[in-house]
């Protein structure tokens, strides 16, 4: 039985992600900060086993690798993420937004991945993925505001791409991956995925990237978004 671990599991695209493994017969190791719901634990069944794991807490990202020791893992995927401070203006961001924004989206997933770095090799699979978003591109994405949070991200990416170089020797396939489309939506455009499409097509980039493609950033409708 293969095993992914997600972070953030607990909501969101992550509780999504979860529900899409474990009803395909996958081993989930759900690493949540909040715990399920009784109604998501009960949906998830016996598959899907719970950890506590804070991406701010060290001591609980190293009990967390601990506790995984010596088990393979075929898919880290990282969804925990904080947002914060979308209005605020450059010169009122202090150093308490910034810091927690850019230690639960950048720093935390990098060293959780070092320390399950061992579970990786040991894996079939040897996916390192994480949620990035388009917030995160230089290229596409002009808004304004959400300052800390899109520094993150492209944090993330940075990071992700230099682990794909780092890692490519052992076969890891560093993948960043947004659950949007290309296109925000418009109202009901027609073609806009639903969460149940995004995670559908997230599961089958997963499983189809190859090593020459990693490092690099995917929206769910399957195109490489530019930086």
């Amino acid at each position: 039985m293969p095993t992914i671990l997600i972070t953030g599991a607990n909501r969101g695209i992550g509780l999504d992600v979860a529900r899409a493994y474990a009803a395909d017969g996958w081993r989930v190791i759900a690493a949540n900060r909040t715990p399920f719901a009784a109604e998501a634990a009960a949906m998830l069944g016996s598959v899907v086993e719970e950890i506590p794991y804070d991406a701010l807490d060290d001591a609980a990202t190293d009990d967390l690798a601990k506790r995984l020791r010596g088990r393979p893992v075929d898919v880290l995927f990282c969804a925990a993420e904080l947002r914060g401070g979308e209005r605020l203006k450059p010169d009122v961001i202090t150093r308490d937004v910034w810091r927690p924004i850019m230690l639960t989206n950048a720093y935390a997933p990098l060293r959780l991945a070092s320390l399950l770095e061992p579970n990786l090799r040991a894996g079939s699979g040897k996916v390192l993925a994480a949620i990035s978003r388009h917030a995160s591109t230089l290229a596409t994405d002009g808004h304004a505001s959400d300052f800390a949070y899109r520094a993150s991200r492209a944090a993330l990416n940075q990071l992700w791409r230099t682990l794909s170089v780092e890692w490519r020797d052992w076969g890891c396939k560093a993948l960043l991956l947004c659950p949007d489309s290309m296109q925000p939506p418009q109202g009901a455009t027609p073609g806009f995925p639903t969460r149940s499409d995004a995670v559908a097509s997230l599961r089958t980039l997963i499983a189809s990237v190859s090593l020459e493609q990693s490092g690099q950033h995917w929206s769910a409708d399957g195109h490489v978004l530019p930086w």
